[in-house]
């Protein structure tokens, strides 16, 4: 008789690591914590302000509720202080940062340039592009080697429609932002890359789109459909792995085909 061996929960790939996500309390980020989670990794929920408590907890909740770890921290990802008092947080309460992924953002203008107000652009770049600058900072001092860096940006970097040059124009920046990062962090075995979804079935997004815009999108997309969370969870889980340890510097793009 063959004998079937269960493989110890020691076995998963992000045992004993610690991973710290930013913007985890809805959508992408939270799928991403509960997929981290699922691999082992002990998972820090970062949520920006008190009206994203409860969402937060909640995804605690899930992830120790399916046998996983998990903590909940505040601090806004657009200012400064509070992304290097988080990070500093967690390496205090944890000895050190395995993976940090880097996925808040958001709180888009949908304008055309010339309406564009500077107080607009200047919010969207704070949260978009200045934070994860400093983010980037905080991440490539802090990281303990081998570690694991995955900013989440967004195909309107690469694909923007009329409307989004603020956004488009933070995203891409952020992007270029790891890519500079990658080789300077690579001495100590640590990654930078970045994963850019397409349209993601998030509740945020079906909120913000028309369901012809979404019809147009899925009728142009190879796949013929949108991405689900978990389709981004997924890639962001691998790269997060030992696996990746060979790509450094990247962009992942998770768009069903559509280029």
């Amino acid at each position: 008789m063959t004998s079937v061996v269960t493989p110890s929960r020691d076995d998963r790939p992000l045992s004993g690591r610690v991973a710290l996500v930013t913007g985890a309390s809805l959508g992408i980020g939270a799928q991403i914590a509960r997929r981290l989670a699922q691999s082992g990794a002990l998972v820090i929920v970062n949520y920006p302000d008190a009206h994203a408590r409860d969402d937060a907890q909640h995804v605690a909740g899930t992830i120790d509720a399916a046998g996983g770890h998990a903590e909940t921290l505040q601090a806004d990802a657009g200012d400064p202080q509070q992304i290097r008092a988080l990070f500093d947080s967690v390496v205090t309460r944890h000895g050190g940062i395995d993976i940090a992924v880097l996925n808040a953002g958001g709180d888009a203008v949908v304008k055309p340039i010339a309406e564009t107000t500077e107080a607009e652009f200047d919010r969207v770049m704070r949260f978009n592009a200045r934070g994860q600058f400093v983010a980037l900072q905080a991440a490539a001092t802090l990281l303990r080697d081998g570690g694991r860096i995955v900013f989440v940006s967004s195909s309107t970097a690469t694909q923007p429609y009329p409307g989004t040059a603020s956004y488009a124009g933070a995203k891409i920046a952020s992007e270029a932002y790891v890519r500079a990062v990658a080789p300077h962090v690579a001495a100590r075995g640590i990654t930078a890359n970045v994963v850019s979804p397409g349209m993601t079935a998030t509740a945020t997004m079906l909120a913000q789109t028309t369901e012809a815009r979404r019809a147009t999108v899925k009728g142009a997309t190879p796949l013929g459909r949108i991405a689900e969370p978990a389709d981004i969870a997924d890639v962001v889980h691998f790269l997060a792995t030992p696996a990746a340890a060979g790509i450094n510097g990247e962009v992942v793009h998770v768009n069903g085909g559509l280029l």
